[in-house]
């Protein structure tokens, strides 16, 4: 199988692993574990208090948990992936929607997404999406909380440090 086949499937078995929506136990353990260790996910047009970047498949679990909790009911009601000549790099655009156990909000919105694939890994995942609708469906505040939730599963304290952990 080529570079460009193998990195493919995993794009594909990405986004499969959604169509019944956010995968729970054990699925969501393997879907988180297709981020490499060192991947990032980049979000360029992301507003405050939403990160533009989650560094490192640790961080990212704990954001997808906290975004999955939020949005139990995601689905990806629209997909096309786009060819390129770069056998890691696979630019998807997509549509998601949910609704919003947090608030009660519909969630719903259409994203740009890059993902670079290496040795069967997401090594980057970069999504480009209308910031004012992730603010207006989930509220500043509800993010601010949620931001916090994540940076404390991960063990990271309010001033970027690490927590000593005896």
């Amino acid at each position: 199988m080529s570079t460009h086949s193998a990195n493919r499937k995993v794009v594909e078995q990405f986004w499969a692993a959604l169509d019944d929506g956010p995968p729970r136990g054990a699925e969501l353990e393997s879907w988180k574990n297709t981020f490499a260790d060192d991947g990032v996910w980049e979000m360029p047009f992301a507003s405050d208090p939403l990160p533009r970047s989650v560094p490192g498949r640790h961080l990212i679990g704990h954001f997808v948990d906290w975004f999955f909790t939020a949005a139990p009911d995601l689905r990806i009601v629209s997909s096309v992936m786009h060819e390129t000549s770069d056998p890691e790099l696979f630019i998807l655009e997509l549509r998601g929607e949910a609704h919003l156990s947090l608030n009660g909000n519909t969630y719903a919105n259409n994203y740009c997404t890059h993902m670079r694939i290496r040795n069967g890994k997401i090594v980057l995942f970069r999504e480009y999406f209308d910031p004012e609708e992730v603010v207006r469906a989930f509220g500043r505040d509800e993010i601010a909380k949620g931001i916090g939730q994540v940076m404390a599963a991960a063990g990271i304290q309010a001033d970027g440090t690490q927590e000593v952990v005896r």
